[in-house]
């Protein structure tokens, strides 16, 4: 009766809430998050008694978008997040509780003995990403580090600074609480998850381990063009072991949003409550939150060697999204911003803007975290790149401020300040930036018509490919099986573009009649690739 109440009162909320902008049609999301990549693409809307489905796959074929399953990756932790709520909702535990206190055991007398849960769960521990560095080893580590192992790992672990510092992501941190949290009520994670969420909420298909039904049921895992292993997890499970359908997922969100009156009691409420700021908003119980009080939006994103994974909550117009894909390298940070763009949308109107007030705003501008916002003039329209994405123009709006519609982008320039200030918001964050004393120089803009030219499919004699395309006017590149990265266009060498990552640069090649047919890969010596598909 408990859980048909909610469901009612939920539903009935609806018609009283004042919607957010509409969403995209889900079947378009699905098929810019699947991105052309192989594999297939689940995603689900649910707007109280109303859900819409959309589906993509490569090649085509009939996905049971309810049934279907998939890693939820970092999802994961919402649930560790859930579990520490209720926990601290039932005064069994507490925020400021420290690990020596609760792992007497395991922690005393190491350097994470005195970080507390709320560090831990707010990534704010002074702890690195895993014990290993990025990369091959990150991974395994992920997938085979037991409790025992990571418990012996404590003593030899250095901090990055005194706790609190300022949040870093920490799939470590969450290891070790979802850990804590299995010791102090002398049951597996899994089992705490089956038993105080996913049986009083219905999730029949949220689970760590597979059984041979719900195995057969999971969505062929890729990574770009090769299949990719299951990840089964045993110290990381708090981090990013679930499995999980849409279906549930939609009703987990669903639940949560029913608050304190719906079957999670007050823990709903006490784990969307902001506990500290997080990459420009604020984050909860594990959960990142966007947006001003009046409109919040709460969300997180899981990624797996197969795959991807978005899950939101919108109170305003009780919706839950829920996007999936079966491909790590499907478009979801993409698809994430297209979403937020629309339910954070900035002006797009364009206002005339004197050459000189352009001017005054050129520069490098670095937030309090180190992100770069490099802003240059070209032909008389302001462009600006953040982090390790490429320029793009800006409209401007007025009063300094310029945005990126497409983006849900607005930059708001302060030349009064000393040194000039940026404050970039997006999407329901917002970054402060203060200029340096360093120029932008080094990077070109290209000619849209270079641009769209150059993208295409290219073979090296080895026959491993590249395949180049253009996001925004920024050309993007991927060598066979590798990740794909921005490249960067040479001042005054037309078709020629650099790296930032690695030493590395792209030179295309055109014919007598104007055409790319080829283009010399530059690392260590020159590997030329024919085109392969036909040039625009």
């Amino acid at each position: 009766m408990r859980l048909r109440a909610w469901w009612l009162a939920l539903c009935a909320g609806t018609a009283l809430a004042q919607p957010l902008p509409e969403l995209p049609d889900p079947d378009r999301l699905a098929q810019q998050l699947l991105g052309g990549e192989r594999g297939a693409a689940v995603v689900a809307i649910a707007r109280g008694a109303q859900t819409l489905r959309g589906t993509a796959s490569l090649p085509a074929r009939e996905i049971a978008a309810d049934t279907a399953l998939f890693e939820i990756g970092s999802v994961s932790k919402v649930f560790t997040g859930l579990l520490l709520a209720q926990a601290v909702e039932r005064g069994e535990l507490a925020l400021d509780d420290t690990l020596g206190q609760r792992l007497p055991r395991q922690a005393a007398g190491t350097p994470v003995a005195g970080l507390t849960l709320r560090q831990l769960v707010t990534h704010s521990a002074c702890l690195p990403r895993t014990l290993a560095a990025d990369g091959p080893e990150a991974v395994a580590e992920i997938r085979t580090l037991t409790a025992p192992q990571l418990w012996s790992a404590l003593p030899q672990l250095a901090l990055a600074g005194q706790p609190p510092c300022a949040p870093r992501y920490s799939n470590l941190g969450m290891a070790l609480l979802g850990s804590l949290l299995a010791v102090h009520y002398g049951q597996p994670w899994e089992t705490l998850v089956r038993e105080r969420i996913a049986v009083p909420l219905g999730l029949h298909d949220t689970v760590q381990a597979l059984d041979a039904e719900r195995r057969a049921r999971m969505l062929p895992a890729f990574d770009g063009e090769a299949m990719a292993p299951l990840w089964d997890m045993e110290a990381y499970a708090g981090a990013g072991a679930l499995r999980s359908s849409t279906a549930d997922l939609l009703r987990f969100g669903q639940a949560i949003l029913a608050g304190r009156e719906g079957p999670l009691g007050p823990a709903a409420e006490r784990l969307l409550t902001p506990l500290g700021r997080y990459a420009g908003g604020e984050i909860g119980y594990a959960v990142l939150v966007l947006g001003p009080p009046e409109r919040r939006v709460y969300l997180h994103d899981g990624l797996t060697g197969g795959y991807r994974t978005l899950w939101m909550l919108m109170p305003e117009g009780r919706q839950v999204l829920v996007a999936s894909a079966s491909n790590a390298r499907a478009a979801l940070p993409s698809l994430r911003g297209r979403v937020l763009a629309a339910l954070f949308p900035v002006p797009s109107e364009p206002v005339a803007v004197a050459p000189a007030q352009l001017a005054a705003l050129a520069g490098e501008y670095r937030s309090a975290d180190g992100t770069p916002y490099r802003v240059l003039v070209h032909e008389g329209v302001l462009y600006a790149r953040g982090g390790p994405f490429g320029f793009a123009p800006l409209v401007p709006v007025g009063g300094n401020r310029f945005t990126r519609p497409e983006r849900g982008l607005l930059f708001q320039f302060d030349t009064t300040a000393e040194p000039a200030a940026l404050t970039a918001r997006q999407g329901g964050t917002e970054q402060q930036a203060r200029r340096t004393a360093r120029a932008v120089s080094g990077m070109a803009i290209p000619a849209p018509a270079d641009v769209a030219d150059a993208v295409g499919r290219y073979r090296l004699g080895s026959g491993a490919e590249f395949r180049i395309r253009a996001e925004q006017g920024q050309l993007i590149a991927r060598l066979a099986q590798q990740p794909a990265f921005a490249v960067f266009a040479r001042p005054g060498q037309r078709d020629r573009y650099f790296y930032e990552v690695v030493p590395a640069e792209l030179q295309f090649e055109r014919g007598a009649d104007g055409r790319i047919g080829a283009l010399v890969l530059h690392q260590n010596g020159e590997h030329r690739a024919e085109r392969v598909d036909a040039a625009p």
